[in-house]
Order: structure tokens, then C-alpha cells, then sequence
């Protein structure tokens, strides 16, 4: 790589460290954990090719924003406000589903257990010979996420779950059949209940309405939904918008003990539940994309310069032997330099120019008003100031050690200034 380049980009780093606050890599964060909760969703929920356009388009408009094309910059804003208001029309469902996941989060509740040997076997054994009799069944095993806002109607049983219960509720003539069983660990709570159905039509296959109303509880929550084709005896599951044919009762079993291990037995919250399904090729694209967006639309890569008029102060003066003249300023012109971002969180009422006499050399008679001398935040700088210097006079006072009578009437004679009195000796 050229040495030039090197200096470039180590100076891009450099300013750039310099200018970094605190709050600017808390803002970085807050914005890459959305961006991993939406990649997350687009890669459940939209296609491959829809995300590389996404990002192609995403990508031009960064170049056209640096690069200076003012109009094709004007024109992917337009676009993304038409892509946005597609996004909340076609994906409200998903987006809902989203927003209920979250909410449902426990950080510090644990969950109770539930044996699962009883309950799974229950059902692989009562699915598997409704299967071979071709008795069509529907069987919605509930997860951590509220359900009641999409199932309706159904009648009540809070029974806990048998072979011959189930059989009998899917038998072809009993009067809910065609309905839903909905269950809540090892018991079943409803039965004849209506589910929402789906309109991923694409996502049915050879199914009929039993398979589109799997499908479609699954898409609003977490549930884990078991099917029985009534024409041709077949087992499916669906489970997170995915409708998934089975070869065997056995690998029911397999997924039924994984639901029940991942929600009925584990101790841990909600949150780290979701630590341990984490994606890190997909939390590191968060960040990239948190942190190129910050570059691109919070990053202060301009420099600006505003001047203010600041007051001045000198301390430990009688300490000192040094005499203000009247002709001093009281305040002086400052001009700072730093990022528009910067300058929206100084309060210009807090700047001071101060000068600490004791520490100051005052023989040359001047003092310089530098960066030292003012309290300016840490990502902002000194640039300049009027006047750059203030003028001072010093005066070597000579101490007598005689006996001085202070007059108790009268006055010291105009041109005379009384500066200090030092006792006399005894």
C-alpha cells in the first residue's frame, strides 16, 4: 500500500478518534441490536434476492452522499420512503408477530418444567395412528408467546392429554373434529378451535386447509403445530412460518422433545435463550451496517468555526505582585472550531478564559490566551481569539520595616496607593 494512503487513512483514524464520544458507540450499539432484530426477520421472511437489492440500493445511495450526486441521492431517499411504507403494508403481520416477541421477553423469570417423556410420546403415538387410519388431525402445542389474539372460538377442557382423548376428539364424527386442539404443556386446554389461515400459498404444497391453518398460527407466534393429512395420511409440523413434512412418527418425536426442551424445560429467560440462537455472522453485519450508517449520517467529517465572546478571569491576584490597568478587556473573542454535532451540546454560558496568576509568568508583562486557558469540551477545539494576548503591568513593591501609623482621620494624599504594611519588629 502507498505511504501516502498509510498517512490517509491513519489520520482518518486519528480524527475520527479524536471526535468519538461515549454516547456516539452507545448509539452505535442501541442501533446495531435493531438492525440484528431486523436482519433476523428479513431473513425469515423475505427472500434472498429481496435483501441483495435492499443492500445494492443501500450501498449506491452511500456512494451518491459522499460522491456528491445530489440527485440520484434525492431520488433512493424517494425510493426508500415508497420501500418503506411497502415494507409496513405487506409485512404488518410479521412486523406485529416482531413486536409481541419482544414484548414477551422475560429477563429475570424462569420457566417451570414440564417433563416432556409423558406428553411427546402421548402425541407421537396418537398421531402416528391417526396417520395410519387417516384421520385428519390438528394439534397446536403452545410456546412462550401469546396466542390469544389469533385463535377464536373452541370449547373449553383444561384436561391433561391422553391417547384415547385425542382420538376421540379427532374422530370423524365427533362434532369438533374439524377444529384445533390447542395445548399447553401436558394438558389440553381447548379443542374445536379456529385458527388464522395463511396466505403463503406457495409454502402449502400438496396441503389442504388443516396444513394453511398450521402455517398460518405459526406465522404469528412461537407455537409448535402437528398435522395429519386426512387424503393421504401424512405428518407434518409448522413451526416459525415453516411447514415441514415428516418420514416418521420418530422424527415427530425428535422435533416434540426439542420444542419441550427448548420451552417447557429450560431454566433460563427469555433472553438468554436468545443468546444462545444468536447469529454472529449476522450480529457482525448489524454492526457494520450500525457503523457505516453512523459514519455516513452522525459522523461530523465537516468542520465548522463559530466565535463567541467569552469573559475573563484572573485568580490568585493577591498572591501576585501585578496591577490590572483599567484599559484590560473584560472578555475577548473566541473562535472554536469542531463538528455541527459538537457545537449542539455546548452551552456557550460555561466558557471561561481563566488565568491563574501564581502560575502564570507575568514578567514579560503579557499573558497569551491559549487552549490551556479555556474550559472547551473534549471534542471541540481553540482556534483563535481577540485580542490572541492581554497586556498586564508588574510592579516590584518594596516592604519597609518601620513603624507605619495608619491616619484615623483624613486620607492618604491622591497620588499615593496604600499596597500592604508590614509589622515592625519587636
Amino acid at each position: 500500500m502507498p505511504a501516502f494512503l498509510l498517512q490517509s487513512l491513519g489520520d482518518l483514524l486519528l480524527n475520527f478518534f479524536r471526535n468519538v464520544r461515549i454516547v456516539d458507540i452507545l448509539d452505535i450499539a442501541i442501533i446495531a441490536f435493531f438492525l440484528y432484530i431486523v436482519l433476523n426477520w428479513m431473513r425469515q421472511s423475505a427472500s434472498r434476492r429481496t435483501i441483495l437489492s435492499f443492500s445494492v440500493l443501500i450501498l449506491i445511495y452511500i456512494v451518491a452522499r459522499f460522491s456528491g450526486m445530489y440527485l440520484t441521492e434525492l431520488l433512493i431517499e424517494g425510493i426508500f420512503i415508497v420501500i418503506l411504507i411497502g415494507i409496513v403494508v405487506v409485512f404488518q403481520s410479521d412486523m406485529r408477530r416482531m413486536i409481541d416477541r419482544m414484548s414477551n421477553w422475560s429477563w429475570f423469570e424462569k420457566s417451570s418444567k414440564t417433563s416432556s417423556d409423558i406428553a411427546t410420546s402421548i402425541i407421537t403415538e396418537a398421531t402416528a395412528k391417526m396417520a395410519e387410519n387417516k384421520t385428519g388431525a390438528l394439534i397446536v402445542i403452545k410456546g412462550k408467546e401469546s396466542w390469544e389474539r389469533h385463535v377464536h372460538g373452541g370449547i373449553e377442557l383444561n384436561g391433561r392429554v391422553t391417547i384415547p382423548l385425542l382420538h376421540s376428539i379427532f374422530n370423524k364424527h365427533a362434532p369438533g373434529h374439524d377444529g384445533a386442539v390447542l395445548m399447553e404443556g401436558n394438558y389440553i386446554s381447548k379443542f374445536g378451535v379456529h385458527l388464522p389461515l395463511s396466505t403463503n400459498l406457495h409454502k402449502i404444497g400438496r396441503g389442504g386447509t388443516r396444513h394453511t391453518a398450521a402455517l398460518g398460527i405459526s406465522e404469528h407466534c412461537d407455537a409448535l403445530v402437528v398435522v395429519v393429512s386426512e387424503e393421504r395420511g401424512a405428518i407434518s409440523i409448522a413451526k416459525d412460518g415453516q411447514l415441514k413434512e415428516l418420514e416418521s412418527s420418530s422424527d415427530l418425536k425428535k422435533h416434540l422433545d426439542d420444542f419441550w426442551a427448548e420451552h417447557y424445560q429450560s431454566t433460563s429467560t427469555s433472553f438468554t435463550q436468545w443468546w444462545k440462537r444468536r447469529s454472529l455472522v449476522t450480529a457482525f453485519g448489524a454492526i457494520v451496517l450500525s457503523f457505516v450508517l453512523w459514519l455516513t449520517f452522525a459522523y461530523p467529517w465537516e468542520t465548522a468555526i463559530r466565535s463567541y465572546e467569552v469573559p475573563i478571569e484572573f485568580r490568585n491576584l493577591q498572591s501576585t505582585n501585578v496591577i490590572l490597568q483599567d484599559s484590560i478587556p473584560s472578555q475577548a473573542n473566541v473562535r472554536i472550531s469542531g463538528s455541527d454535532q459538537a457545537f449542539r451540546t455546548l452551552d456557550p454560558t460555561t466558557l471561561v478564559i481563566s488565568f491563574d496568576l501564581a502560575n502564570e509568568n507575568v514578567d514579560d508583562g503579557e499573558l497569551e490566551i491559549t487552549e490551556d486557558n479555556i474550559n472547551l469540551p473534549p471534542d471541540l477545539r481553540f482556534f483563535e481569539a481577540f485580542p490572541s494576548a492581554i497586556k498586564i503591568r508588574s510592579q516590584a513593591l518594596s516592604r519597609f520595616k518601620l513603624p507605619v501609623k495608619i491616619p484615623t482621620s483624613g486620607s492618604l494624599r491622591p497620588s499615593l496607593e496604600l499596597i500592604s504594611i508590614t509589622p515592625s519588629p519587636t
